[in-house]
């Protein structure tokens, strides 16, 4: 894909690396290496190593065992300014911001031009206006992290990694929190870097970005390198059954059989962020909800939930109005929300698989004033069988659960607490595709049962996967509604960017005719 030197020596080279954790061997005997100007692709399900290795690539791990080498010299990094000074630069899945800094002193943390002893702050936002312009991303040098939604979050992620003078780039699902364009945007950039010579690691679990930005592909699984091949020696479905170790069976939307309308929403707005936002979605159905960041559909969805708050327009549940001052509320109505931050806001990942499970149903399991021990136990088991959570104790932490577990212990949750409805913002970001297959059936199995499922998602397969019609967002504002031979991506993305409705429709008419 470009002008990658095959015969040039490797940049990074790792031969027989093993970690060892108490009990478990993460990685066996791993090799990788990454040439000058390559995006060499690592995938893999949750578990299979990748984090292992990236920690030790960034001096968080040392390897039990094997070698590594930096330009064909051996190479120790003891810890993450080494490895940031050998020129390893890493963004990690998980956000290493300082919240309460800015955008620019987060971007050159450490590094910040000084006049004297004191920040020379007028060169610090010019260079951090440069390094934005660079990702095409508008931010205010000056923000306040804590204050951007965790998409721009993930952005400056990026944008302080790309601002070392790296040779090594590690990306780590760094388009987990992005719309398709800006995907489409950064994926230019990486190829950029690579034509200039720098190596980018590229970790990922969508496949349709690995193949449309990779020159190599590594699969790891239980530790163990499977292959290293050329992207053009590949097909999707091979990485797939290499990634799972065995057949991935694809299936589309399954006809659903709707009943009465649960949820019904009128004229709702939520300031500027949600206006005059109208849909009816009834029992045993999913209706998505699509657009680019900032386009107002997830806002419906909290908004509904009572995380934001209601500035017009009225919304009725079983034929009652539904006022509500917070999700505690919502929670006792009926409503369930799956956020897309399932870290941040999502699981309590000092609290074990069981409570994570049953704290929405304390008042439930309280006997006089003690938990009923026997019935919160019989809970745990009776949704972990029911969603095949994998976990190795009710009492280990769910934070250590792999994220495809910690989802399913989320809508484990949201089902021990009886919702009729269920609000999902991103149900599978950040899971392999193993566990993504999983969440499809257990959404199917809900609707199937009566459950309502509004679905907010930015990956659009993913909304053609789980809905029959879907209403597409663009400013706030509800652009159109699709389904049926109109729903397809394109008609998606042409409305989400600016295209009328009544444009799709004669486009798919004709279209029909021909």
């Amino acid at each position: 894909m470009t002008g990658t030197d095959s015969s040039s020596p490797p940049l990074l080279e790792m031969r027989g690396i093993s970690r060892r954790f108490p009990g478990v061997l993460a990685l066996d005997h791993v090799d990788f290496d990454l040439r000058p100007g390559e995006v060499h692709a690592l995938v893999g399900e949750n578990g299979a190593g990748k984090s292992t290795l990236i920690n030790i690539l960034a001096g968080v791990y040392q390897p039990s065992g094997g070698s590594l080498e930096l330009l064909g010299k051996p190479a120790v990094l003891p810890d993450p300014v080494s490895a940031q000074r050998a020129g390893i630069n890493v963004i990690f899945q998980e956000f290493n911001l300082l919240p309460h800094l800015s955008v620019a002193e987060n971007i050159f943390l450490n590094r910040e031009p000084t006049r004297g002893l004191r920040i020379d702050w007028p060169t610090l936002y010019r260079r951090t206006g440069e390094v934005l312009a660079q990702l095409e991303i508008e931010l205010d040098p000056k923000a306040t992290v804590r204050d951007l939604p965790i998409a721009h979050q993930q952005l400056v992620e990026i944008a302080r990694a790309l601002a070392f003078d790296a040779r090594v780039v590690v990306m780590d699902e760094p388009t987990a929190a992005l719309s398709e364009l800006e995907i489409a945007h950064l994926l230019d950039l990486v190829r950029a870097l690579a034509n200039r010579g720098v190596g980018v690691i590229y970790v990922s679990h969508k496949l349709s970005e690995v193949f449309g930005v990779a020159d190599r592909i590594t699969v790891l699984r239980d530790g163990r390198h499977i292959f290293t091949k050329s992207r053009s020696e590949l097909t999707e479905h091979e990485v797939v059954t290499a990634m799972v170790g065995r057949e991935v069976t694809h299936t589309g939307c399954p006809p659903r059989r709707p009943g009465e309308v649960v949820l019904s929403v009128r004229n709702l707005s939520s300031g500027k962020a949600v206006q005059n936002v109208s849909f009816d979605l009834r029992a045993g159905e999913v209706l998505g909800l699509a657009g680019l960041m900032g386009s107002g559909c997830l806002e419906v969805v909290e908004t509904i939930f009572g995380l934001r708050e209601a500035t017009g327009g009225e919304v009725t549940l079983f034929g009652q109005p539904l006022h509500l001052k917070g999700p505690r509320q919502a929670i006792h109505s009926g409503l369930a929300y799956v956020p897309d931050d399932r870290k941040g806001a999502g699981i309590l990942p000092d609290l074990s698989v069981q409570h994570n499970i049953s704290i929405g149903i304390v008042e439930r399991l309280r006997r006089n004033l003690l938990i009923d021990r026997k019935q919160e136990s019989a809970v745990m088991s009776e949704y972990g069988s029911k969603l095949s959570i994998r976990y190795a104790s009710p009492g280990q932490f769910v934070s250590d659960l792999s994220g495809g577990n910690q989802q399913k212990v989320i809508l484990a949750r949201s089902l021990a607490e009886n919702c009729r409805v269920l609000l999902l913002a991103e149900p599978t970001r950040g899971v392999d595709v193993g566990a993504k297959q999983e969440i499809y059936s257990l959404i199917d199995m809900l609707v199937e049962q009566g459950i309502a499922v509004l679905l907010q998602s930015s990956e659009l397969p993913e909304l053609l996967r789980l809905a029959e019609r879907c209403l597409v967002f663009a400013s706030g504002k509800p652009r159109g509604e699709l389904s049926g031979k109109e729903f397809t991506q394109p008609n998606v993305m042409a409305l989400a960017t600016g295209l009328d409705a009544s444009q799709i429709r004669l486009t798919a008419s004709q279209e029909s005719e021909v």
